[in-house]
């Protein structure tokens, strides 16, 4: 699997992990992070014995080999299987021994500094999709730039987005797309949409890999 894809497919589970977190947390300031909390990366398994191998690629973009520590008779661990694409974290200083992450709030700021880092997504478009209303929007003319970056395409969309009290109203974003996923925004596509109440002029769209 591309590395990009394996970035968005993590950035989409963590997506969707945070709101349990942003749920108890308090709002109007970020949790801190404490001290010693280890770096955290994209593993895909590439064996199952009795050590689970890991392929990680780091925040930074590293790659290395590690390897997952865990309990035999921990139900999570027993369910791994080869080519499972894990979220994990390493000491820097020693990378090969491997944890599942569990910090959700420091796995979702260093993958969204990468997803920013590599262009895939903007800080504007982070913030919507963050702190803004999930909805969902109904392609209405789609074009692409022929501009690309890794495993996307740069996509020209016109939508028609849904309110969650009731209405619609026109957007136009300019995203990158999967090159496998430019299927899923021809017109009469439904995708999710995110936008700030009161502020109707900026949509950030999200559209995981096919």
């Amino acid at each position: 699997m591309p590395e990009s894809l394996l970035i968005l497919l993590a950035f989409v589970v963590i997506t969707i992990l945070m709101v349990t977190v942003d749920a108890v947390l308090p709002r109007g300031r970020s949790a801190p992070r404490p001290a010693g909390t280890p770096a955290v990366g994209i593993g895909t398994v590439s064996d199952v014995s009795d050590r689970i191998t890991v392929e990680v690629v780091s925040v930074s973009g590293q790659k290395f080999t590690g390897r997952l520590r865990g309990a035999p008779d921990d139900p999570v661990v027993a369910e791994i299987r080869p080519g499972a694409v894990l979220l994990v974290a390493f000491d820097p200083d020693s990378r090969e021994q491997l944890s599942l992450a569990d910090d959700m709030v420091a796995i979702r700021a260093a993958f969204d500094r990468m997803l920013v880092d590599k262009g895939l997504v903007t800080d504007a478009q982070l913030d919507l999709i963050r702190h803004g209303t999930r909805s969902s929007g109904v392609v209405t003319a789609a074009r692409t730039t022929g501009a690309e970056r890794e495993d996307y395409r740069e996509v020209v969309l016109d939508l028609m987005v849904r309110r969650p009290e009731g209405g619609q109203f026109p957007a136009h974003e300019t995203t990158l797309i999967p090159a496998t996923s430019l299927d899923r925004v021809r017109p009469g596509s439904v995708i999710d949409a995110y936008y700030r109440r009161g502020d109707e002029s900026a949509v950030a769209v999200a559209v995981p890999p096919a």
